[in-house]
């Protein structure tokens, strides 16, 4: 069965989610939860290197935590995606509308 490991992190003035494993309709309730509250508080870094898979509604949830952050005066940074987690955020055609991050020293 597919998994989905989080380990969280705080920052100064981020929180750091490192995600591994698949994240999917089978696997993404915790990861909901978890962008959609941090997302009114802070800024979010999900660290997409360790990820072996996206399916439409793990890249609905970050596309809607995306758009929370905004909306509350934050922002949510992609960091580091693996090529499967590149794939699925470009075949979404809003690539570029995305903060793509290196290192968690770029959050701003």
């Amino acid at each position: 069965m597919d998994q989905l490991k989080i380990i969280e992190k705080i920052g100064s003035n981020y929180v750091l989610m490192e995600l591994s494993g698949v994240i999917n309709s089978y696997t993404s309730s915790e990861f909901q939860a978890k962008v959609y509250s941090m997302v009114l508080d802070t800024n979010l870094v999900l660290d997409l290197e360790d990820v072996e898979s996206i399916d439409s509604a793990g890249v609905g949830i970050i596309m809607a935590g995306f758009n929370d952050a905004e909306d509350s005066g934050h922002k949510l940074y992609l960091m580091n995606p693996s090529p499967a987690a590149r794939k699925a955020i470009e075949d979404t055609g809003f690539y570029d509308t995305f903060y793509f991050i290196h290192s968690v020293t770029e959050v701003v």
